[in-house]
């Protein structure tokens, strides 16, 4: 009977207190969203060359933190747009399927935005934090999303942000 009340004191202290997620459990976090967010962006009709400027333009967006009060889909799209807009002008994708890659693009970021909007929105505070759910994310994503000839061992995947995709796409 002591353990089960000094027990029920403990959760309710860290309720109310609040815990500071590890960047470990973040990054798992984020890898299982981004895997979700990939499973759904995985059923766009993209072709191979598009997976692969896919995986070049996720890329270039890795290491944009956005500001103050931005979404993460908000300080991505410009980079995203920008990067998709070169690889038409150099011919390697034509404009419909840089459109897909940009689509799909923003899935990736809307996984982070979950991550911390939904699941984590204290963790946003946190530089390390957000450097994890970051990288956990796009690496999920990019595991679920394989680009050509990838060989990539499917991880769990979080059902619930799977859901939330769904109906947000």
């Amino acid at each position: 009977m002591k353990k089960t009340i000094i027990g029920m004191l403990a959760f309710a202290l860290a309720f109310v207190t609040g815990c500071k997620p590890t960047a470990e459990q973040i990054k798992t976090t984020a890898t299982a969203i981004g895997y979700a967010a990939g499973l759904v962006a995985n059923e766009t009709p993209i072709k191979d060359d598009a997976r692969n400027t896919l995986v070049e333009v996720l890329g270039e967006v890795r290491g944009c933190v956005p500001a103050e009060g931005q979404s993460f889909a908000e300080a991505w799209e410009p980079v995203i747009t920008a990067k998709v807009a070169e690889f038409v002008e150099k011919g390697k994708i034509d404009a419909a399927t840089g459109e897909l890659v940009k689509t799909a693009a923003l899935m990736a970021a809307k996984g982070v935005d979950y991550l911390f909007d939904v699941r984590y929105p204290e963790a946003r505070k946190y530089e390390e934090l957000v450097a994890a759910g970051m990288s956990g994310a796009i690496d999920g994503f990019l595991t679920a999303f394989k680009p050509v000839d990838s060989k990539v061992v499917a991880p769990k995947y979080d059902k619930k942000a799977y859901e939330w995709f769904k109906s947000h796409k």
